[in-house]
């Protein structure tokens, strides 16, 4: 028998020998529920596909009786039109985004399964985990990316990337209709030209090379060829052809997931020979050595990936096109090489200084 519930009321309730449910007369299929240690909820009851379902909605008191029918009256509303009113046991975001990084294990670098991991559970679990993928929409995504990007435009879009391929996933199991992602704009982001100038280079290699350990001739063989690190600390004695002097990089272990082939000067194909002879670092140790080489350079500032940089810059000042840059660095799309432009201007506003 349903009773009109009150806070008064519902404060002098006492527990029973078991839990026991007291059904509002207001709003139909609100209920509290007084459990045996004295706690009391309120839940929400509705029959869907024929099975009847209950979810909770809030603690008593921190959820008072007319809080807690306005949010009934939306799930009642819901329920009534045939909505869905919470997801099917596994069928929540949170539930779905763990299959979904099993995945992403299995078909990801590891570099970007790390990163996806990072705004999975620091951005879209928090705000979208108890939700049914279905009550995503375009108008919630951008409120979270511009929410997010208030604090940092770059984890903002991160976040919305990772979003992005985790429903567009589901859209391909046909689990949502449409990916809401789709036409939500990415914000500008302010690109990085940190790099060493020629003269800082020579005093990188000359302080590398007095540093007796792996994790130095890593960096150097970064630095002589624009490498990412996470390419040279999974070189291997296959991808070394020392007789055309080339490095060829198999596409599962590049970004752009081609194989590709770099020339190596006479250099850099000694430091590769040395480094593949002494046993391979990890990334934390380059780091630590990196730390130690920049304090030496006073350029704090400048990042293991920075070293890329530095080489694209060099290659721009000793005259290379933006193609030819590209093709030496392993650029899949001519707009990354393009942050290069203004080294290539300087030059031409050098030589036109010279004629």
């Amino acid at each position: 028998m349903a009773e009109r519930l009150t806070d008064r009321g519902i404060a002098a309730l006492k527990p029973a020998g078991k839990s026991y449910l007291i059904f509002d007369s207001e709003v139909s299929g609100l209920a509290l529920k007084i459990y045996q240690s004295g706690r009391k909820s309120f839940v929400f009851d509705w029959r869907q596909h024929g099975r009847q379902r209950r979810v909770t909605i809030g603690r008593h008191p921190a959820w008072t009786i007319g809080k807690a029918r306005i949010h009934a009256s939306r799930l009642r509303l819901k329920a009534d039109t045939g909505e869905i009113v919470a997801p099917e046991r596994g069928g929540r975001v949170a539930d779905l985004l763990e299959q979904w990084r099993a995945t992403v294990r299995l078909t990801r670098r590891p570099n970007t399964v790390k990163s996806y991991n990072q705004m999975i559970d620091g951005h879209i679990l928090p705000t979208f985990g108890r939700d049914d993928p279905k009550a995503i929409t375009r108008n919630r995504v951008e409120a979270w990316h511009g929410t997010i990007a208030q604090a940092t435009t770059v984890t903002a879009n991160r976040a919305l990337a990772t979003l992005s391929a985790f429903l567009g996933w589901l859209e391909h199991d046909r689990k949502i209709d449409r990916n809401p992602c789709k036409g939500v704009r990415r914000r500008s982001e302010n690109q990085r030209h940190v790099f060493l100038d020629a003269d800082e280079i020579e005093r990188a290699h000359a302080a590398l090379a007095g540093i007796n350990s792996a994790a130095a001739l890593t960096l150097r063989l970064a630095l002589l060829t624009g490498a990412r690190i996470g390419e040279v600390v999974t070189l291997a004695p296959a991808q070394i052809d020392v007789s055309r002097r080339v490095w060829i990089k198999p596409h599962g272990l590049t970004k752009q997931k081609r194989v590709h082939i770099v020339p190596l000067q006479q250099e850099a194909l000694c430091v590769a020979l040395e480094l593949l002879a002494l046993g391979l670092p990890d990334y934390e140790t380059c780091r630590l050595c990196w730390d130690r080489v920049r304090t030496i350079l006073g350029r704090g500032d400048v990042r293991i990936h920075d070293l890329r940089h530095s080489r694209a810059s060099a290659l721009a000042r000793g005259g290379a096109s933006l193609p030819q840059i590209g093709k030496l660095l392993g650029h899949s799309a001519p707009a990354t090489t393009n942050r290069y432009m203004h080294l290539l201007d300087r030059d031409l506003r050098d030589l036109v200084e010279r004629s």
